[in-house]
């Protein structure tokens, strides 16, 4: 069994028979997950720990379907549609290492004004203030 679907077996086991079906991929994983802004909504802090720690681990790995998984399916939309109402929630999920990572692609897909209020709030975690 792929290292991915270990973890992914382990992080959400409710989704088990989804990926295991022998052609499913890490970007299944991430589409399957309920958006960001739904389980913060939901206040389900479990499965959002759970959400960013594979996604963090993926983002981590080097194998390029992994990171590029994590960055294209999850941390490229944590800021866009419904997520955006929760920005101030996303920021305290994010380690120093993801926001270092993703910073630029946060800047391409977001507006000027967008990026701007994101940037603050990221360097605002990055200093350790109190979001």
């Amino acid at each position: 069994m792929a290292v991915w679907r270990r973890k992914a077996l382990e992080f959400f086991p409710f989704l088990r028979h989804a990926f295991q079906q022998p052609d499913s991929t890490v970007y299944e994983v991430f589409f399957l997950l309920p958006h960001v802004s739904e389980v913060i909504a939901s206040g389900d802090t479990e499965l959002l720990q759970r959400m960013f720690a594979f996604a963090e681990w993926c983002a981590g790995q080097r194998t390029i379907d992994l990171w590029n998984a994590a960055g294209v399916v999850f941390y490229e939309h944590l800021f866009d549609g419904g997520n955006w109402q929760h920005r101030h929630e996303v920021v305290r999920w994010l380690s120093p290492r993801i926001i270092a990572e993703h910073m630029n692609l946060w800047e391409h897909w977001l507006s000027g004004p967008k990026f701007a209020e994101v940037k603050r709030l990221l360097l605002e975690r990055l200093e350790g203030r109190d979001l």
